[in-house]
């Protein structure tokens, strides 16, 4: 359910803050295992990691940094993190991992307080220059870099200086929750050093407060007239077969889930148009990683709807913090009619409430979506910004990444109109 869309945008310049810090940062760049590092103290203020194997002895630091944040982002955790970088990266922008450490007083060791995936693409928007942005890929739903609880502040000064240091012209973040730790705190950073910025997206998505079950939930925020079509279309579809929504027990048959979900979202139109998770090996690789580390941590959450015993709609969704995400959903397009991925949704109310580790449910949909902004009513508000690093051109830079972003978005939203045109009356055949 994953998509993005771009809205109205915000330009903000301001005195350029400080061009360099007191001392400079002391960097560290790894690259492979870095088994050395476990051997020696470290004594730096930022870990640059250039691989994905060279993630492995962060591994318990990063777990134990994204419970102490208070934005989750299962994309940023270890497992799925590596994961990406293993499938998803573009090999011509190699990501980069910079963790960021407070620097303990005396003897005390370094505590890690922030994680900001990054790359720097070597032209943007046309012009050849520095642009760092944070990390994201085609799976990509939230961008929002994971930092300690108490320290936002803290991380997000030491990653500008780093990326000062390191002679970014600008700085990108992409997509990130506008109401959580790491937004207020970044504008307050802005604030704080006086530095140009432009706000790229801001959009809101369906969002769920799993405080309620689903017969109250929907009682006050559906009406009962779309309730009772609802209930018509499971009880006609219940009268030609046997049909269950059902939640599989946690230590589920991984490789059968996997199987029968991959199955049913090929078999529909994201089949058809080449899409389909399965369509796409390297796709494929990263979403079945994602979904067994989940299952080994405690973190997968699965529904579905079967039919005469065998699913016409499957929901894959991961927890973080004190919210899930929903990731993927996929329905067999023989029951249409009967709107199964609606059913789904609605069910799999009952089944957030009642789980102890979900306070809140993220739909990770587009905008607008047709399905989900009809059944969950809350919205979680979301936004993108460019932020002017210390280079004497950067106010410039995210003038013109302002301008020239609007522009290709009005450019891709018409080019997008008259795909899914042709693409309808090409499968009309």
């Amino acid at each position: 359910m994953t998509g993005l869309k771009q809205q109205p945008f915000a330009f903000s310049l301001a005195r350029r803050g400080p061009r360099d810090r007191a001392r400079p940062l002391k960097v560290e760049r790894i690259l492979h295992a870095a088994g050395f590092l476990i051997d020696r103290p470290l004594d730096v203020d930022v870990v640059v990691l250039e691989d994905a194997e060279a993630v492995a002895p962060f591994v318990p630091a990063i777990d134990a940094l994204c419970v102490q944040s208070l934005d989750s982002n299962p994309l940023f955790e270890a497992a799925t993190l590596v994961a990406a970088m293993e499938h998803l990266q573009d090999k011509a922008r190699p990501v980069h991992v910079a963790l960021i450490w407070r620097r303990g007083e005396g003897a005390a060791s370094p505590e890690l307080i922030g994680l900001f995936p990054y790359f720097a693409p070597r032209f943007y928007l046309g012009i050849p220059t520095s642009i760092w942005s944070i990390w994201t890929h085609i799976h990509s739903f939230l961008a929002t870099p994971v930092v300690r609880e108490g320290y936002e502040l803290d991380a997000i000064r030491l990653f500008l200086d780093f990326a000062n240091q390191s002679g970014a012209s600008m700085i990108r973040f992409p997509i990130f929750q506008s109401d959580g730790a790491f937004g207020p705190a970044l504008a307050e950073v802005i604030l704080e050093r006086q530095l140009a910025m432009v706000e790229t997206d801001r959009h809101e998505r369906a969002f769920l407060k799993a405080d309620s079950d689903g017969e109250t939930y929907l009682a006050v925020n559906m009406r009962k007239k779309k309730r009772k079509e609802y209930s018509r279309l499971w009880n006609r579809l219940s009268e030609t077969g046997t049909l269950a929504f059902d939640m599989p027990d946690p230590d589920l048959d991984m490789t059968q889930w996997l199987g029968d979900f991959l199955q049913l979202e090929r078999s529909g139109w994201k089949g058809k148009r080449g899409t389909a998770l399965a369509a796409r090996e390297n796709e494929r690789a990263f979403f079945e990683s994602m979904c067994r580390s989940a299952q080994s941590s405690g973190k997968f959450h699965a529904a579905q709807i079967l039919f005469d015993g065998k699913p016409i709609a499957m929901l894959t969704s991961f927890i973080s913090g004190r919210g899930a995400y929903s990731f993927k959903i996929a329905f067999n397009e023989d029951y249409a009619k009967f709107s199964p991925g609606a059913l789904l949704m609605m069910k799999v109310i009952d089944a957030f409430h009642d789980d102890p580790r979900v306070d809140w449910v993220d739909s990770c949909a587009i905008p607008n979506h047709p399905m989900i902004d009809h059944i969950w009513a809350e919205r979680r508000q979301m936004r993108g910004v460019n932020v002017a690093a210390s280079h004497r051109l950067s106010p410039w830079l995210v003038f013109y990444s302002g301008k020239m972003t609007r522009i290709a978005d009005r450019v891709w939203a018409a080019l997008r109109q008259v795909y899914h045109r042709v693409r309808k009356e090409v499968e009309r055949g």
